[in-house]
């Protein structure tokens, strides 16, 4: 670094401390256009993508390019502008650029197996997660991509993967020593709630009706947020709860030493190793009963959690049991409880097929879940019906690359298939109900929120079920609602729902009408009989500890 610019750096640093990010920005510019070459770059390039400066990133990476060829970090945030842009193919390259000047790039290759991810191709995501996970064993975060990613894989065996989350915990898991907490002094019992996903997510569209009817006579509940992120449900959640603390800028240990003072009894996390997850927090163990639930389908494979919620629809006895570090509580069915969006527009009448002249088949769900055994699946319905259609909404049909690559990789015909990006907000996208006549479900990895806004919607599902928890929540959600004659057992008898329910407009028509009412009503919707299950499990599990 040159010596007259190192004071810059120096003020950049205080400035960044201070929260003055518009300031540091400015000095790490000045810096940068200094000397190109130097120190400047990596702590700009964060600032750019932390301020969402993407135009002021690209221009400072193309600079970089050019003065240090063979530095990868360029290449590694222009990526990051390209997902920013929804242009994934483009991302791709720059990825592999930065891997072709840094191949033990960690960041790099976690960041491009998670494009593959959402491009939908698991296997080649996978590859890169295991590559990442290479590079740097004694990190747990890199574990957690590729453990993710195998419930999306129609390739993988319930038992190998059941044995990789085991492998998990045994490398990162301890179970420290446990002491009893008792009740707090007006006998409650000290529930908390672990989660990055306390905002507008799907975790909150089942939360919200347990924080809602908890019995706070006998239940202290307290919130635990991991991000930063909050929004309007953030602050309705909020309202619900005895006390909600910010644990994001906490590391574990801190973090568990709130808990503890906070006197939890029970401690349940809502993320499993999905993204901003807590796992080492939860492997310090700090409530004597700790317990996993909602946010991810499969065991954690941490000794230190020893509940897993379910039911025994998604989780029959017998297997199931096996594949968990965990033990199993199963609620009457179904494990969880959909709250309603309140600004959900009415379902739309009549039927779709009635004006468009043929059925409109739809999956809402993230590409990633459609499996090349469903994607198979989808084109026979499409080649038995001639007339009817394939409507997919996914973040990846922005891009035009990525969209044709989907299309030759599916073997679905294009001219049948409507492709969709994001919608703007939620109820844009509940509106699109309005043009599908009835939704396929995906496997290995059903859809959980996806169903739930269908039925509500007024739009039957068509469900395969398999024997992991991932691939059974769909026949758990529709047998709920009286629909389980629409779970397939088979890829055949999948096709086969399909085209019959495909065949009879009056049992549409009538569920276009009805689902509404019918899943109101329903154990699926109702908050007060799901509180009480949990609470009646919550009970049972303190028993345990204290037997």
């Amino acid at each position: 670094m040159m010596p007259a610019t190192h004071f810059l750096l120096a003020e950049a640093a205080e400035c960044l401390a201070a929260g003055r990010h518009n300031h540091a920005l400015i000095l790490l510019g000045k810096g940068f256009m200094i000397d190109p070459g130097g120190e400047f770059f990596n702590p700009l390039a964060d600032l750019c993508r932390l301020m969402e400066r993407w135009d002021d990133l690209e221009r400072f990476c193309r600079e970089r390019v050019v003065h240090c060829p063979g530095d990868p970090w360029p290449w590694y945030h222009l990526a990051g502008v390209s997902l920013q842009r929804q242009r994934f193919l483009n991302a791709v390259g720059e990825l592999r650029e930065a891997l072709r000047r840094g191949p033990a790039h960690k960041g790099a290759w976690i960041e491009l197996g998670n494009t593959w991810k959402r491009l939908g191709e698991i296997g080649r995501a996978i590859v890169c997660y295991r590559r990442a996970n290479e590079l740097e064993p004694a990190d747990e975060r890199a574990a957690d991509n590729r453990l993710f990613a195998l419930l999306f894989s129609d390739r993988h065996s319930a038992d190998l993967t059941a044995l990789a989350h085991r492998e998990w915990g045994r490398r990162f898991g301890t179970v420290p020593p446990v002491s009893f907490v008792p009740p707090a002094d007006d006998g409650r019992i000290r529930i908390g709630y672990l989660s990055p996903d306390l905002r507008e997510h799907s975790v909150t569209c089942f939360l919200e009706a347990l924080l809602r009817r908890h019995d706070r006579q006998r239940f202290e509940v307290t919130c635990y947020q991991c991000s930063g992120e909050e929004d309007p449900v953030t602050r309705r959640l909020q309202g619900y709860v005895d006390r909600w603390r910010k644990i994001d800028g906490m590391d574990d240990e801190e973090a568990a030493d709130l808990i503890r003072k906070d006197g939890i009894q029970i401690l349940v996390e809502l993320a499993g190793h999905t993204a901003g997850n807590r796992l080492p927090l939860m492997a310090l163990r700090p409530a004597p009963v700790q317990a996993t639930w909602l946010g991810y389908p499969h065991s954690t494979g941490l000794e230190a959690i020893g509940f897993r919620i379910s039911d025994a629809v998604a989780d029959p006895p017998g297997a199931a049991d096996q594949w968990h570090t965990e033990r199993l509580i199963r609620l009457p069915a179904p494990f969880l409880c959909y709250t309603p969006p309140p600004d959900a527009p009415a379902a739309a009448l009549p039927l779709p097929c009635s004006r468009s002249g043929g059925i409109t088949f739809a999956s809402f769900n993230r590409i990633d879940k459609a499996s090349p055994t469903v994607l198979a699946l989808w084109r026979t319905v499409l080649d038995l019906l001639p007339n009817s259609r394939l409507l997919l909404k996914s973040e990846i049909f922005a891009d035009p690359e990525a969209t044709d690559r989907f299309v030759k990789r599916s073997s679905l015909p294009k001219e049948r298939l409507i492709m969709l990006g994001r919608t703007p907000d939620r109820h844009s996208h509940l509106t699109l109900y309005g043009q599908v006549d009835i939704a396929l479900d995906t496997f290995p990895y059903n859809g959980t929120t996806t169903t739930c806004e269908a039925l509500w919607m007024g739009v039957p599902v068509i469900s395969l079920s398999g024997r992991c928890h991932a691939s059974r929540v769909g026949r758990t959600l529709l047998e709920s609602v009286g629909l389980g004659a629409l779970v397939a057992e088979t890829g055949e008898s999948y096709v086969e729902l399909a085209c019959s329910l495909a065949g009879d407009l009056p049992r549409l028509s009538m569920m276009r009408q009805t689902l509404r009412s019918t899943m109101a009503g329903s154990p699926l919707c109702a908050g007060e009989r799901f509180a009480g299950n949990m609470e009646e499990a919550y009970r049972a599990m303190l028993k345990d500890l204290s037997a």
